[in-house]
């Protein structure tokens, strides 16, 4: 019941935060209830309860077998002057919004119109192209309908949810509103018409399309930032800025908490905490270091059973045994698995593109304390890689930017690869490798190399576990295809 009511609240106060900040305006239709579960990763039932909540709050009403539409039309003046005060209270937030999208949005709209092809790039701006005579506030609607279909032809599961994160709380219809406003002259004239997306992906160069949209972000966070900056003279009194405003999380409606649990227990495995022959703890003391009660545990065991990393035996408990092979296959067969592993790559080809420009930002202040860094990689059962993230995510001065890296940090238990190598996660294995030459570039203040490196450490372990799924029948593992480190290369080596 309690995991019920989180999914109502994350989608309840979802929905409400657009209808209320204008970004769903009065009049606009609300996703299909089938796209609102998709999206969300929620349940019907769930989207049901939310509607019923909107619709008693008066913010929505609805008819049968047509989407809700927004009713919520507060007194322009009134919700003018709310809606002011609630993005100055977010200016800091808000700005930093911008500069991650500057970072990471171009390169994933450039990832995606690689790996996805020509006439899905076609069918993903058809709309748009459709919508080139209508008035701008239309044109800009379904230009962000257009990349959102970019990002979801691109297979990954996250780079939509990330787009739409950050789209949100950028507040993108309120500035629009005020597009015409000076402090906007300039990047208005530049990008009044959106068509100019359409012309960048039609060159099919990932580097020119990076450009193009790194330029328009650029542009639109200059202005946003002398656009508030004049809001804030005009106000009457001062609104004060709180808390970062930025939330996101990858897993919200779609986990289960025994996965979480198998998770972390695979990755004990993979990194030898659990080797090979020998017995888990018992079902209590599981449940007691987890905190859960013994029939998650059970649960949790039942997965690693199904997955082939363990074997349950009466009264003996539960022996770790690597690897396999013909019960992956099973597992493949079970949806909440497949699931979890087509979260999984999508994580790590998510950070084959985002640790690049992470690791430009912060190459600098990382190498006063990069020999610190070694000595931890060093330790025996030490995870290279993750311990690189977690001090780059440190270092990170963006607070989205940092959100957005440790979620997905969080979605990658590094069990996966290491159970393919029988001593763990010792030095010897490849990515290990990988991420001492990291660390190296990085001793050296190469930052472009160091960027390399890492993008290159994630391109190996998608490329690994990828083709292992295959083997086991997770075909559609084929379509979360390898990125191209070339492509995010600001000049040559």
């Amino acid at each position: 019941m309690e995991e019920k009511r989180t999914l109502f609240e994350y989608l309840y106060k979802n929905l409400r935060e657009q209808i209320i900040t204008g970004y769903l305006k009065y009049g606009d239709p609300l996703p299909s209830m089938s796209q609102l579960c998709e999206n969300y990763h929620v349940g019907i039932r769930t989207v049901k309860d939310v509607l019923a909540a909107l619709k008693k709050e008066g913010l929505i009403y609805t008819e049968e077998r047509r989407p809700s539409i927004v009713a919520y039309q507060p007194d322009r003046e009134v919700q003018k002057e709310h809606a002011i005060i609630s993005v100055l209270e977010r200016r800091h937030t808000i700005l930093e919004v911008y500069r991650t999208m500057e970072l990471i949005m171009p390169r994933l709209f450039a990832f995606s119109m690689v790996s996805c092809g020509g006439e899905k790039v076609s069918l993903s701006f058809r709309q748009l192209k459709q919508s080139s005579k209508k008035e701008i506030a239309v044109r800009w609607k379904a230009s962000s309908a257009a990349l959102h279909n970019l990002l979801d032809a691109s297979d990954n599961l996250l780079f939509r949810d990330v787009f739409t994160s950050l789209e949100i709380c950028a507040r993108v219809p309120f500035f629009l509103e005020f597009r015409k406003s000076p402090a906007f002259s300039a990047s208005y004239r530049a990008y009044k018409d959106p068509l100019w997306m359409l012309e960048a992906v039609n060159t099919g160069d990932p580097k020119e399309v990076r450009r193009c949209f790194q330029t328009m972000y650029h542009a639109i966070a200059g202005d946003v930032k002398q656009y508030m900056e004049e809001l804030a003279v005009m106000v009457p009194f001062p609104a004060e800025e709180g808390k970062s405003y930025y939330y996101w999380s990858p897993e919200k409606g779609r986990d289960h908490y025994y996965m979480q649990i198998t998770r972390d227990l695979i990755d004990k495995i993979g990194v030898g905490t659990y080797r090979e022959g020998t017995f888990l703890p018992s079902e209590a003391a599981l449940a007691e270091e987890y905190k859960v009660s013994v029939s998650t545990i059970r649960k949790a065991v039942a997965m690693l059973n199904k997955c082939g990393f363990c074997h349950t035996y009466n009264v003996k408990g539960t022996q770790v045994t690597l690897f396999n092979d013909d019960a992956t296959v099973q597992c493949m067969k079970d949806k909440v698995f497949k699931n979890d592993t087509l979260l999984y790559l999508s994580g790590l080809q998510f950070m084959a593109v985002a640790v690049w420009p992470a690791a430009m930002l912060t190459a600098e202040s990382m190498k006063g304390e990069a020999r610190g860094l070694l000595e931890k990689i060093e330790q025996p059962g030490a995870v290279p890689l993750d311990l690189i993230m977690h001090s780059m995510t440190e270092h990170l001065s963006l607070r989205p930017f940092q959100v957005i890296l440790q979620e997905v940090s969080g979605l990658l238990h590094w069990g996966y690869y290491y159970s393919f190598y029988s001593d763990g996660s010792t030095q010897s294995n490849e990515l290990n490798r990988r991420c001492r030459k990291a660390m190296d570039c990085l001793l050296e203040g190469q930052a472009e190399a160091f960027a390399r490196q890492l993008s290159l450490c994630y391109c190996h372990v998608l490329e690994v576990v990828r083709e292992h799924m295959v083997q086991c029948g997770l075909y559609e593992t084929k379509n979360l295809v390898t990125p191209n480190p070339e492509d995010w290369e600001e000049t040559g080596e």
